[in-house]
């Protein structure tokens, strides 16, 4: 009883710390609690008071988790997680509602629709939410609950988010009919490096979600930041590219597309990132065997 009476005390409160400790802005987390910066503040205040110690390092106006503050937020989001989790076992609700499903483009998004489909057919209320968001912060998106799981083909590590490797992807170089390779029955390595590609732009750590391998040059003629983009250019006959033999060999792109008779791209691994969970066969788990299944059969 006195563990429950702790607890209680500074309940109320959390809410509050979450949302600071996530965004380490007041304004921005009062907007998300339609509450005042101040009350916001003083409510950090009594928290921080009541545990007897600090969770935020302040610089001004500047607001920051120190040690414990980071500790405290991990608590805190188990927490929330285990009643979330909880109402959605109560009201038999675990696959209804929405899904928030992060996709790196065209590759996973062509495993992850069919798996979706699949998933449907059976849950017929689940309704997916496919955001592109690539690598842009998927471990700060999965751990606020802002996505429940990520499709990935680098993925990260993280004591709070599992990781399930769900297969692999084959790739190949591909061409449109009026380039000069196109038709080709038997090319070499330097046949086909005499030709310049359209490739993905990189990150800023200089990584792309091609499998183009490193100890290899190639020219290339154009970046585009989105896949669809060179798929198009490559098409007109102009440039050479690397895509997911799914992508290239679909009803949308095979009567566009001839794939070059030579094997220099390894295939890519493709893992689903979603939040450690306290109960079994909830949405991001079911969103993750689809997909493996879609996997499986390619």
């Amino acid at each position: 009883m006195e563990r429950l009476r702790r607890v209680a005390s500074l309940w109320s409160w959390l809410p509050a710390f979450r949302a600071v400790a996530e965004t380490q802005h007041l304004p921005t987390a009062s907007s998300q609690l339609f509450v005042s910066a101040s009350a916001l503040s003083r409510t950090i205040r009594l928290l921080e008071d009541d545990l007897g110690r600090r969770l935020f390092l302040r610089n001004g106006r500047r607001i920051e988790l120190n040690e414990a503050g980071q500790r405290f937020l991990v608590a805190v989001r188990n927490a929330m997680r285990m009643v979330h989790e909880g109402l959605l076992a109560i009201e038999g609700t675990e696959l209804s509602g929405p899904v928030y499903v992060s996709t790196a483009g065209l590759m996973t998004t062509a495993y992850l629709l069919p798996g979706l489909q699949l998933l449907r057919r059976d849950h017929p209320d689940l309704v997916p939410h496919v955001l592109d968001q690539g690598m842009r912060d998927v471990g700060g998106l999965l751990l606020r609950g802002e996505i429940d799981v990520a499709l990935v083909s680098q993925p990260i590590v993280h004591a709070q988010i599992n990781k399930l490797h769900l297969g692999t992807a084959p790739n190949g170089i591909y061409c449109g009919h009026d380039h000069p390779l196109h038709g080709q029955t038997d090319l070499t390595r330097e046949q086909v490096l005499e030709h310049a590609f359209v490739a993905l732009s990189p990150d800023e750590r200089g990584l792309t979600l091609e499998s183009w391998p490193a100890t290899v040059d190639r020219r290339i003629g154009m970046y585009v930041s989105q896949l669809w983009n060179g798929v198009e250019v490559c098409a007109s006959g102009q440039l050479l590219t690397v895509l997911p033999d799914v992508v290239g060999k679909s009803v949308l792109y095979r009567e566009r597309l001839h794939r070059l008779p030579i094997e220099l791209v390894p295939p890519t691994d493709l893992f689903a990132l979603h939040r450690a969970t306290i109960a079994q066969g909830g949405r991001a788990e079911a969103v993750t065997r689809a997909v493996q299944h879609v996997l499986a059969r390619e």
